[in-house]
């Protein structure tokens, strides 16, 4: 997500009646001196203006998470592929069972525990890699101030 944006749209939900903001993403920060506009515009989407502030279409802002959101999102991405690779290392027995249906012998012991501890970790890392990379938001992102 783009830290900086220009509101592109403010209407009202005919369900709700709250207010709803849609911000075009500024991709280079020339944008945000430049008035003729470009086709380097992203997509539009939504955000929350919780702090209230006058927003009208063409504002720029500086959009973001919630800092809640941000220190939840930074533990899980740490903690997250520890927890896996121990769960592989704990669970190794019973996953070289299920897959590959040899039983867990001392023979195999250290290089199955190897393995799927390796794999866990890394298939974690490369979920969290592809979810931070997309565009899926799990919580809509605010206003955080006008610039």
């Amino acid at each position: 997500m783009r830290e900086f944006a220009i509101v592109k749209e403010i209407r009202k939900n005919e369900d709700t009646g709250e207010e709803e903001v849609f911000v075009l993403p500024m991709i280079v920060s020339a944008c945000q001196y430049c008035r003729t506009g470009c086709l380097k515009q992203g997509k539009a989407f939504k955000v929350a203006n919780k702090k209230s502030l006058a927003l009208k279409p063409g504002t720029v802002v500086r959009i973001g998470l919630p800092r809640r959101t941000l220190a939840l999102h930074g533990l899980l991405s740490f903690l997250g592929p520890i927890a896996a690779a121990i769960a592989g290392f704990i669970f190794a027995p019973e996953i070289s069972e299920r897959l590959f249906g040899a039983e867990f012998t001392t023979l195999h012991f250290e290089k199955v525990r190897a393995a799927t501890t390796a794999i866990s970790l890394v298939a974690a890392s490369a979920a969290l890699f592809v979810i931070s990379r997309s565009s899926i938001h799990f919580t809509t992102p605010e206003v955080h101030q006008i610039v």
